[in-house]
């Protein structure tokens, strides 16, 4: 009817009442591929905190791997609200909100890269963001909204779940050592991971190490429907 909104249809989903997705070869792929990403990552995190922190462009990792976690919490944080913008109607009312919020979440990508000098940082944000805004703008299958529906509420859970944990648990000190820190971080400050970067190596190291079991295995709950004019 005109005015009225409807659903888009929904795809690659079983006939049963249950209406869960079906994934294909392709979406396993994809998952798996996904979590050794992660799996990746959680092994570059080991490496830096328990076995060669000096290994890593000569223990800059030991700093960098900070940074990379602060620039994991401005993902996760906008990642949830693109998540919404994909449920909502595609107009122009929308497309400026996605635009200004994004302008804004690059500010603190760009600062968070100039802190730590890091044009890694930067390159991977830039990436991400991309990736993103791209899937709000073309659209995304079920199956990929449901990827990222859970990979959103994943990732929070886990971040801000080991974040605290992290604070109070006993965590080992690895292979860093307080000549190391001296040399490869000498403008340290006095926050809980500059003191003791050993926490959140070893914080980032399981984060990455359970958002990938998360993401090896494809989803099977439909994902919030799309809205559209």
């Amino acid at each position: 009817m005109p005015g009225s909104k409807r659903i888009l249809p929904v795809m690659s989903i079983t006939g049963d009442s249950a209406q869960t997705l079906r994934p294909t070869w392709g979406d396993r792929f994809s998952c798996f591929w996904s979590a050794g990403s992660c799996w990746f990552m959680s092994g570059m995190f080991v490496m830096a905190w328990w076995w060669w922190p000096c290994a890593l462009e000569h223990g800059r990792w030991v700093k960098l791997g900070i940074g990379v976690l602060v620039l994991e919490f401005i993902l996760i944080h906008s990642g949830a609200f693109l998540i919404f913008f994909m449920t909502q109607k595609a107009d122009w009312a929308r497309d400026r909100k996605v635009i200004g919020l994004t302008a804004y979440y690059a500010l603190f990508g760009g600062a968070i890269a100039l802190a730590f000098q890091s044009w890694w940082i930067l390159g991977s944000f830039v990436l991400v963001m991309s990736g993103r805004l791209w899937s709000v703008f073309a659209g995304q299958n079920d199956m990929d909204r449901a990827v990222s529906q859970r990979r959103v509420a994943a990732s929070a859970m886990l971040f801000l779940g080991l974040t605290f944990a992290m604070l109070f648990a006993p965590v080992s000190r690895g292979g860093i050592t307080e000549p190391l820190l001296n040399e490869v971080w000498p403008t340290r400050k006095s926050g809980a991971w500059e003191r003791q970067p050993e926490r959140a190596l070893a914080m980032g190291a399981a984060y990455f190490l359970l958002l990938g079991l998360v993401e090896a295995r494809p989803p099977r709950k439909l994902p919030q429907p799309v809205m559209a004019a």
